[in-house]
């Protein structure tokens, strides 16, 4: 069978010479197109079967290109690539139909299997993926090739309707995750229900999820809908699965198997169309081994899974991160600060065991704290070593000291606003109220 060919439009001419060398080499017949323009013309006066294309070329991007080949054949298979990959590219090009999304740079052994897959899938179009941009959303920032993976996974969650189990370490966008695969999904018009597992005392969560109705334990004194049913037809997102305590488990497992619920005190189950995303950043293979979390649970939660990268294996995306926090945070505090050369090395250089949420917070408590203007290195080195001696395992006499007093000194800033105390200091509110009151800090402060 002879090979497709081949359409190659990329605004590097050292991109389409190095790709289009390396596929006639493999035995593909390459055209190349470097500006848009160029590439009309040539998907208007041929068919090509396979278009690689870049994502941003000049006034047209990929996708542009993606809908005016498609349009011209259904079946052309469009393969993407992008130095800056998204969750929103990912998602448009999915929603266009493309073959797959590839994040610069690749190996060009990757590219040929992809190039491979294409041709055998050429009279299957509806087998192909999907490439997005999480950015426009507020919340994922990052084009690290591992990160591109996250994108394309949650497009082609986004398309389903299965359960979701998102992995990764605390710290590294999970609800975030969750929320883009709700945000992209045909369910994005109704709520979107999040749930803090390790928020929720024991006893509680059946009421808590199912509901309650009047009269059904002391103090019920109402109906009260559960959390299942304030995320009717919309998406409720378990994180921290693996903090449910063993006897709800079961309970749980049942919804997920009969899409039905029982509200506490009520003689008749209850139907509830509703998507069921979870996370955790614990091993719940191990703790099904251990007898804590029940196999049977896991097989349900475990259709659709996506596992986040710490950041540390991407620290591409450090400059991209740090940018988009530093902006947020002086337009919040009204300042104009910024990180010299060698404090943005330094940060950029750093294993962040907390991950995403851990640089986010100190960058917002530097920009909060420091006067405006260059922040230095010096600096940036004082708040990394004492990150390092607040992390988990180390129990300092010495820390109580300086937790009490960053603590302090961040509730004076903020005028005792402890909401957003807690966001400076990169912690939940509950916890914040939990440090306060076993540092004896009063409401004032004090």
């Amino acid at each position: 069978m002879p090979k497709p060919a081949i359409l190659v439009i990329d605004d590097d001419t050292s991109i389409t010479t190095t790709i289009s060398n390396f596929l006639r080499a493999n035995g593909y017949a390459v055209t190349v197109a470097n500006d848009s323009d160029d590439a009309l013309k040539m998907i208007a006066g041929d068919r090509f079967s396979i278009i690689l294309s870049d994502i941003y070329i000049d006034r047209l991007t990929g996708i542009d290109i993606l809908r005016v080949a498609r349009e011209r054949d259904p079946e052309a298979c469009v393969i993407l690539m992008t130095a800056r990959g998204s969750v929103s590219t990912t998602v448009d090009a999915e929603a266009g139909g493309a073959f797959d999304y590839l994040a610069k740079p690749f190996d060009l052994k990757d590219l040929l299997l992809v190039i491979e897959r294409g041709a055998r899938s050429r009279n299957a179009p509806d087998e192909g993926t999907l490439v997005e941009d999480l950015q426009q959303y507020g919340g994922m920032i990052g084009f690290a090739p591992s990160i591109v993976e996250v994108y394309k996974r949650i497009a082609r969650s986004a398309k389903s309707d299965e359960t979701v189990l998102i992995l990764g370490e605390s710290g590294v966008g999970k609800e975030l995750v969750a929320r883009a695969i709700h945000d992209h999904s045909a369910r994005s018009k109704s709520p979107f229900v999040a749930v803090d597992s390790g928020a929720v005392a024991g006893s509680l969560w059946e009421a808590e999820v199912f509901g309650a109705l009047k009269g059904a334990f002391t103090g019920a004194d109402r109906d009260r809908a559960g959390l299942i049913e304030s995320a009717r037809c919309g998406s409720i997102f378990f994180d921290e699965i693996g903090e449910i305590p063993h006897e709800f488990q079961a309970k749980l497992l049942r919804f997920l198997q009969e899409k039905e619920f029982r509200p506490v005190g009520a003689g008749t189950p209850r139907k509830a169309d509703v998507r069921v995303l979870a996370a955790t950043n614990r091993n719940l293979d191990e703790m099904v081994l251990a007898g804590t979390f029940r196999e049977d649970l896991l097989y349900r939660l475990n259709v659709l899974r996506i596992e986040v990268p710490p950041l540390r294996d991407r620290r591409a995306d450090i400059p991209f991160l740090i940018k988009r926090f530093l902006d947020d945070a002086c337009e919040n505090s009204a300042k104009r600060s910024w990180f010299e050369a060698d404090a943005g090395k330094l940060l950029a250089e750093y294993d962040w065991p907390g991950n995403v949420r851990q640089l986010q917070s100190l960058v917002r408590r530097l920009v909060a704290m420091e006067s405006a203007g260059a922040i230095s290195a010096a600096v940036v080195q004082r708040e990394l070593e004492q990150n390092q001696r607040g992390e988990p395992g180390e129990e300092i006499t010495e820390l109580d000291a300086v937790e009490r007093k960053q603590i302090l000194k961040v509730l004076k800033q903020t005028g005792g606003n402890k909401t957003k105390a807690a966001e400076i200091l990169g912690i939940q509110r509950r916890t914040l109220y939990k440090k306060l009151a076993r540092m004896e800090i009063g409401a004032a402060g004090e």
